[in-house]
């Protein structure tokens, strides 16, 4: 007679990411969550909505991140852990699940996800969240370095800078906030696969002010992923950890029309990827997270599965990383 097992759900239809197991108190090795967080809003060129309000919809006003972490949980199924534990063939068919624990930690609020980040740190554990706007690697740092203080290093995809000064507690200047708090320092910023004339003159000027490291879309045409990769690994030399965080609009809508903010002729994933493991391979993995994926613009969920496939590509980094310098 077969084996029953009670199914890994979060709530209603909405399955855990990867079909991990519940999180509990024991140690993990990956804890993975959601922070179906949406704050504040671009309306237009020239006005921002409070967290909460809806403005006119729009091809340039789009919402619904905080709808993605149980969007892209339901297309994850297709890299479920119930496949024999979750047998990886980009690791050389090495079954994840016995080298690993992976637990879903469920959907946490701003203030949460900090909580959840910093007993990651505490406990050696890395975090793979799902956003959210681009404000939710602000918590997840500053979690990580309080659970566990570290020169950080961080690889952030976007077509966008967001180096804006204010707000603070906005998706446009999550980072220069992290830095004037002491989280982050600029010069171990590498921001990859800015693009398009949504953006502002200022936010250039504070990276090269300060030793953040832009390279614009073109310039990865030009130089190509293999130099890109080999420049990603010297900025990360001195860092003790790396934390990498994914705008989804930095990929080509045509692989994930998902987008808040979509521009035409980005990334494909497979160049994301190959930075991706550029970077996990120098030095530890800390977290990751994915932001800015709307569902209600998806096709097919094929833009939930480009999604899931990143956040798995995290969960690898945990096998690929290297110990620290």
């Amino acid at each position: 007679m077969s084996e029953r097992r009670l199914a890994r759900m979060l709530h209603a239809d909405v399955p855990t990411l990867f079909e991990a197991p519940l999180a509990d108190d024991n140690p993990a090795d990956v804890v993975l969550l959601g922070v179906p967080y949406e704050g504040i809003l671009v309306g237009d060129r020239h006005t921002l909505y409070p967290p909460g309000s809806r403005p006119p919809e729009s091809f340039y006003a789009r919402f619904g991140a905080d709808e993605a972490p149980d969007a892209i949980r339901k297309a994850s199924l297709i890299y479920s852990l119930e496949h024999e534990g979750g047998v990886s063939a980009e690791l050389g068919f090495t079954c994840l699940s016995e080298h690993l624990r992976i637990v879903d930690a469920g959907n946490h609020n701003l203030e949460s996800s900090e909580a959840i980040a910093c007993w990651a740190g505490q406990n050696g554990a890395a975090t793979v969240a799902l956003g959210g706007d681009h404000l939710v690697p602000y918590p997840l740092i500053r979690g990580l370095q309080s659970g566990q203080p570290r020169r950080m290093g961080v690889i952030v995809f976007d077509s966008h800078l967001d180096l804006h000064p204010s707000p603070p507690l906005w998706a446009g200047s999550q980072w220069q906030t992290l830095i004037q708090e002491g989280h982050l320092r600029p010069e171990d910023m590498t921001l990859i696969g800015a693009r398009g004339v949504r953006q502002s003159m200022h936010e250039i000027q504070y990276a090269r002010r300060n030793g953040v490291r832009v390279i614009p879309l073109e310039e990865v045409d030009e130089k190509g992923i293999p130099a890109v990769c080999e420049e990603v690994r010297e900025r990360l030399s001195d860092v003790e950890a790396v934390y990498i965080s994914l705008d989804i609009d930095v990929v080509d809508p045509a692989y994930c029309p998902a987008q808040k903010y979509p521009d035409a002729a980005g990334m494909s994933p497979r160049e994301i990827l190959s930075i991706m493991r550029a970077a996990v391979t120098t030095v530890p993995f800390a977290g990751f997270d994915l932001c800015c994926f709307s569902p209600r613009y998806d096709e097919n969920q094929r833009g939930a599965l480009t999604a899931a496939r990143f956040a798995l590509e995290a969960v690898y980094a945990r096998l690929r990383e290297t110990p620290g310098p």
